[in-house]
């Protein structure tokens, strides 16, 4: 899709990317037909679908569609490569957000749900309406950073005491038993981020 948005003509462009992103929606209701009897069904080696995460992808694939017929309006006064620009981002979040839900592996998951910082940075910044979009920005960077290092160091403490991150194997090693006040900062770190994102009343000023 992302080729398709900087080679097609101007005037077809939002009707051809809603068409690509509404095939993507389409075709990404498929998993939710689920034959496998564990709840995982496998796309890669890196890459699979369970119960929880497969209504987050789906969610995920129509979002785009959807945010293009709500934003095509809104920008089509901007010239032609600003619009090319903002669909670009879109997808690349889009592709992010796919590659995070569907992770097996815990710091590959990390990796991609942090990189959705990079595109949602660029699009608060430059399309925001409100005039503080870019002080909402520069919160949002450091909110989102801030509350994702300690999940970062739970996750290589998680590593170091079961000897895996993979969610395929994780639940056959060694039980972690969350006793001792260490065990309960290492559980606060892994919300942490999360709740940013949420965002949490008091981790919110950035939105």
């Amino acid at each position: 899709l992302i080729p398709t948005t900087w080679a097609i003509p101007a005037k077809q462009l939002w009707s051809t990317t809603l068409a690509y992103s509404l095939v993507i929606s389409l075709t990404s209701l498929t998993w939710l037909k689920s034959t496998a009897e564990t709840g995982w069904s496998f796309l890669s080696p890196y890459m699979a679908t369970d119960p929880l995460s497969t209504p987050l992808l789906v969610l995920t694939c129509w979002l785009l569609p959807l945010m293009i017929l709500a934003s095509q309006h809104h920008t089509s006064s901007e010239p032609i490569n600003r619009q090319r620009m903002y669909i670009t981002l879109l997808t690349s979040l889009q592709i992010f957000l796919i590659l995070a839900f569907s992770a097996t592996e815990i710091i590959m998951f990390y990796i991609m749900f942090e990189a959705t910082l990079i595109p949602t940075l660029i699009i608060i910044t430059r399309w925001g309406n409100q005039t503080e979009r870019l002080n909402a920005g520069t919160y949002f960077l450091f909110y989102t950073l801030a509350g994702s290092l300690p999940l970062l160091i739970a996750l290589l403490l998680l590593q170091n005491a079961s000897g895996t991150l993979s969610l395929l194997t994780l639940q056959f090693g060694p039980y972690l038993q969350l006793t001792s006040f260490a065990d309960k900062l290492w559980w606060a770190g892994c919300l942490l981020a999360f709740l940013v994102k949420m965002p949490l009343y008091g981790a919110h000023l950035w939105l």
